[in-house]
């Protein structure tokens, strides 16, 4: 005699399927080897982020040491070029300053020199000098 195929027996055995199939899932779930194995791969993840977040933070510190040295340097050079402007500024002022002061001093001795030389004129001789004893022609 053959089993008749219902419905309702097609319903009970896939629901019974279902059952064996949660059984056999919830008895995998609850064995302590899995547990171990899922303890210890998440302490593997928390190891993993842990690096990742130690890498990142002195990721994060030797870029801001190299930003803080590049700003060092920069300030550094910029310090160097205001010094050497403003010696070269005190450089210019001071042979400005010379170069005024020794102007009154040039003035004074282009006019000596000038009535120097226009006493000098009015004192030569023009056909000679007087005091030398004149040439025989010869």
């Amino acid at each position: 005699m053959m089993k008749e195929d219902t419905f309702q027996s097609r319903q009970d055995n896939a629901r019974d399927a279902k059952q064996k199939l949660l059984e056999r899932f919830r008895a995998i779930a609850s064995d302590p080897a899995i547990e171990a194995k899922k303890a210890e791969r998440a302490a593997v993840v928390a190891a993993r982020e842990a690096r990742l977040a130690a890498k990142a933070e002195e990721q994060r510190r030797a870029a801001e040491a190299k930003a803080a040295e590049e700003r060092r340097i920069a300030e550094e050079k910029a310090a160097e070029e205001r010094r050497i402007a403003e010696e070269k500024a005190a450089e210019e002022a001071r042979l400005e300053a010379e170069r005024l002061a020794a102007r009154p001093k040039i003035i004074a001795a282009s006019k000596y020199a000038l009535a120097a030389r226009a006493i000098a004129g009015m004192n030569a001789p023009r056909g000679g000098d007087r005091d030398e004893p004149r040439r025989k022609a010869s």
